[in-house]
């Protein structure tokens, strides 16, 4: 049976399907750049603006390297953008949605927090 022998309507909900499954996979190798909270602190200082890496190593009192190493996984996964001005490179939040999440996220765990009584 070849895919002219199935419907449309079922070839089109099989495509779906396995762009979805795709996107999940994505969407979960994506979410491991946020299990680390230097990665988070840098999302946040980036949700202000533009930053250099020597920027965001002063505000987070961290080594430039070690803020360099975090933001080539950053922009490796998409979360980052970057667009140099002579010889520095500025950062930026790539998708506001993604600071949108992250923030939604937060906000759900203080509110789970509060009703278990822990602390905030």
């Amino acid at each position: 049976m070849d895919m002219s022998d199935i419907p449309e309507s079922h070839t089109t909900q099989v495509v779906l399907a396995a762009d979805q499954e795709s996107l999940i996979r994505i969407h979960a190798a994506f979410c491991t750049i946020f299990s680390s909270p230097v990665r988070l602190q840098i999302m946040d200082c980036l949700g202000a603006g533009e930053c250099s890496v020597g920027e965001l190593a002063e505000r987070l009192g961290l080594p430039m390297a070690n803020i360099s190493q975090h933001l080539r996984v950053m922009r490796n996964q998409g979360a980052v953008s970057t667009r140099r001005d002579g010889k520095t490179i500025w950062y930026r939040v790539a998708n506001p949605k993604f600071l949108e999440g992250i923030m939604k996220v937060r906000e759900g765990l203080e509110e789970e927090m509060r009703k278990r009584g822990g602390m905030v």
